[in-house]
């Protein structure tokens, strides 16, 4: 039987489990395109003990080819990024040329608007090349690089997986092979809207983080004894921001279907329901949004992102919590949110907090600033200006502006 030629792409969390994952069996032939190749071993542990799947033992994910070129993998016929949302555009336009007829592109993480980003990249060969793109909901597992290029810790392996395609008819044949790869059963998610307004970590961090530092000068240094967890700390200030902007999504869901009720936004439930869902046992106390968090073992260990300094440490700002987040994330909440005539003063809060550290002014005035559009995932920014065009209802051209 010849090998399933997949290319996994970007050198993240995600990308190090996923090449653990799929490279433990001889029906998939794993590569991996990244910047840095030469700092990766030709296989990656993947370290399960104190997760749910210890007893499975460590995964070891062989690797076929490395490289930073996109050219030199060959008949691939599934391609998926694990990098965060922000640099999805940019490793679509990498690999575009070199994706060939009925190939699968995909991502891990689909919030952010990759469907947007697809089409945007793609256009016409969606169909006359019949390339399919896909997304899922949620990444399959809590995961963290433990040596770049060669180990990462499987923390907590969800319990299913929903995705989201832009061809149907090929369901049957990519979800086979998720499955293969993940040892994860599949489910379909109804439309990558679902997949969009279900953003986990881009308000689970901007929450968290806005409650252990929000009175954070830029210039304080702390010792990383001081610094809390990222879940097992946290306290009801954090559960009281997250539900603010969890609440601000429900909105939005109650307004899209008061206009159009057949649209299937039925996934899109409450932060805690979901989370609970997701990691159904590991999750001990589900008496509250605060102990589900602070319980769960699938979150366990995971610091918050900080960087050392003369003296001690300071709140990372330039990680993903920051330049994911809150243009791939919120932002795409606030375009929604002014379409619909929505009031978010959560959101808005959380952008111009956070905003200050990035010397980006997204929110002007309490309104999203269209001269800062092209940097952000929000609709708008692909002429999906009205809750219409973002919907299909209204007809829009196949290819999106190309950025």
């Amino acid at each position: 039987m010849i090998p399933t030629n997949i290319v996994v792409c970007g050198g993240g969390n995600g990308s190090h489990a996923t090449v653990a994952s799929a490279g433990r069996f001889e029906n998939i032939q794993v590569n991996v395109f990244t910047r840095k190749p030469q700092d990766w071993k030709q296989e990656i542990v993947g370290l399960t003990k104190g997760s749910p799947w210890e007893s499975l033992g460590n995964f070891v994910g062989k690797i076929n080819k490395v490289s930073n070129n996109p050219q030199d993998f060959p008949g691939a016929k599934l391609w998926i990024i694990g990098g965060p949302a922000h640099v999805h555009h940019e490793i679509l336009q990498k690999i575009a040329p070199f994706v060939t007829k009925d190939s699968f592109v995909g991502t891990l993480y689909a919030q952010g608007g990759f469907e947007w980003m697809c089409r945007s990249v793609f256009g016409d060969r969606i169909k006359t090349d019949n390339i399919t793109y896909f997304g899922l909901y949620n990444i399959p597992w809590l995961c963290k690089i433990f040596k770049y290029g060669e180990s990462v810790r499987i923390i907590g392996p969800k319990t299913k997986l929903q995705c989201a395609l832009s061809n149907l008819s090929r369901k049957e044949e990519l979800f086979l092979l998720l499955e293969n790869m993940f040892q994860i059963p599949v489910l379909q998610a109804p439309n990558f809207l679902t997949l969009t307004l279900t953003p986990s970590n881009q308000i689970i961090h901007p929450a968290r983080v806005y409650a252990v530092f929000r009175n954070w000068d830029g210039k304080q240094v702390f010792q990383p004894s001081e610094v809390p967890t990222f879940y097992e700390d946290f306290d009801d200030f954090s559960a009281y921001m997250l539900q603010i902007l969890d609440d601000e999504i429900q909105a939005i869901k109650r307004e899209i279907l008061k206009r159009y009720p057949h649209f299937n936004l039925d996934l899109i439930i409450p932060i805690k329901e979901r989370i609970i869902q997701q990691y159904g046992d590991q999750v001990k106390d589900k008496s509250n949004l605060k102990t589900v968090f602070r319980t769960n073992a699938g979150y366990a260990t995971i610091q918050i992102p900080t960087k050392p300094v003369q003296g001690g440490v300071q709140l990372n700002t330039e990680a993903r919590i920051f330049w994911e987040d809150i243009p791939y994330g919120l932002c795409i909440l606030k375009d929604l949110s002014e379409m619909l005539g929505l009031q978010t003063p959560g959101t808005d809060k959380m952008i111009e907090w956070h905003q200050k550290f990035m010397n980006k002014e997204y929110l002007k005035n309490s309104r999203l600033n269209r001269n800062l559009l092209k940097e952000t995932g929000a609709p708008s920014k692909y002429g999906l200006d009205t809750l219409e065009k973002v919907l299909g209802i209204q007809e829009v051209p196949q290819q999106i502006p190309k950025l």
